[in-house]
């Protein structure tokens, strides 16, 4: 039966748009272990003045993920330099309420915070008890006067301007001292990823990629269009709905993809050396590529790294049978294989693949060695009677 959404525009971006954001958050809140160790570069490449400023403009770690609605009408594929000009050069107005807004949903508190006839706290008690969890996050709940969060939103109020431009001069201080190696990094990465989430779209529909990938996200049938976009640091799961002037809606949602590497290159390629050591027996390789439903498996595990349920639900065949592909391809050292909290996510090793095909043109070129035995089927060619 076709979904209600099948019609439903729906792009795979790249692009920063959220990501730097998302990079920030996870920088100054110290989330997930997996990216420890950049920020540890990070926090190494950061100038302490620099980390002053961030803290500055965001005391709390959400609140980079709220700022980064500012952009909200911009391009979908938006790049960084265009992100800085257009935060620059944006109405003051048009910033504070795409802000405001992603704090205090209700469009009345928001003319109310920005026409100065209602204060931040009375605002912020006003505020349903549902919201409140929000609130908390952000620092404004309970409220206190002196606290840092309060005196960063009572800016965003009354000085949005110069608080634009604070936001601006810190996005572009974290690009320019790290985070444009780290964007570099993982791009080309990203558009594998995107590849595959387009793929499994077209496949099974958007609805069902969002429930394989539990996306807490739900989209009307009437929305403008929905742009899905892979992302390394979306640790919170984070996802934006922005409706335009006729109540029409564009969703944004940053799918995390853990398989990505955020760091070195070479973190990649380590991981492929340490099964360099193990023999490559190149029947076998081919033999595991030999079947057609295998061979599907692993050219997708090249592009985008799953889970074996993640392919299960991906290539619509039971769990046992996706074991039985795996285990072909894991016997003949075709996968790479690492622990995450949705279970073991399976990539393709290439140095495999190069290895089994280069041992293979060697053999069979080779001169040396004893004249290979032609092996025939041992079972009968006569018909029985």
């Amino acid at each position: 039966m076709a979904s209600r959404l099948d019609k439903l525009p729906i792009t795979v971006d790249v692009t920063p748009r959220f990501e730097i954001f998302y990079a920030l958050q996870a920088l100054e809140s110290g989330a997930e272990e997996r990216l420890s160790d950049w920020r540890r570069e990070m926090e190494h490449r950061l100038p302490a003045r620099a980390r002053t400023e961030i803290a500055r403009v965001a005391p709390c770690p959400l609140m980079w993920p709220l700022l980064a609605d500012a952009l909200r009408d911009e391009p979908a594929q938006i790049g960084f330099a265009q992100m800085i000009s257009t935060l620059r050069a944006m109405d003051s107005s048009a910033f504070q309420r795409a802000v405001l807004a992603g704090a205090f949903k209700a469009e009345r508190a928001v003319d109310g915070l920005m026409s100065g006839r209602v204060s931040l706290k009375r605002t912020v008690a006003a505020e349903p008890e549902a919201r409140r969890k929000l609130l908390t996050l952000l620092g404004l709940f309970p409220f206190e006067s002196e606290s840092a969060a309060t005196h960063a939103f009572e800016r965003i109020v009354s000085q949005p301007a110069s608080y634009r431009d604070e936001v601006a001069n810190a996005l572009e201080t974290f690009w320019q001292v790290g985070f444009h190696e780290t964007w570099t990094k993982l791009e080309p990465q990203m558009a594998t990823s995107a590849r595959a989430m387009k793929t499994a779209i077209k496949r099974r529909g958007f609805e069902a990629f969002a429930d394989d990938r539990q996306l807490p996200v739900r989209v009307t049938p009437g929305a403008l269009g929905v742009h899905v976009i892979p992302s390394a640091f979306n640790v919170s799961r984070l996802w934006a709905a922005y409706p335009d002037s006729h109540e029409r809606t564009r969703y944004f949602v940053p799918v995390l993809d853990r398989s990505l590497i955020i760091g070195a290159p070479h973190v990649r390629e380590q991981k492929e050396r340490e099964h360099e050591g193990l023999p490559v027996n190149a029947s076998l390789v081919f033999k595991a590529l030999g079947d057609t439903t295998r061979y599907a498996i692993a050219t997708t595990l090249a592009r985008t790294p799953m889970t074996s349920v993640e392919l299960s639900r991906l290539f619509q065949v039971s769990k046992p049978t996706i074991s039985h592909h795996v285990q072909q391809l894991r016997a003949a050292n075709l996968l790479l294989e690492r622990l995450s909290e949705n279970g073991t996510v399976l990539s393709l090793n290439r140095r495999t693949l190069d290895r089994a095909s280069n041992a293979a043109a060697s053999e069979m070129f080779s001169e040396e060695g004893p004249d290979h035995v032609v092996q025939r089927s041992r079972k009968s060619n006569r018909r029985t009677k």
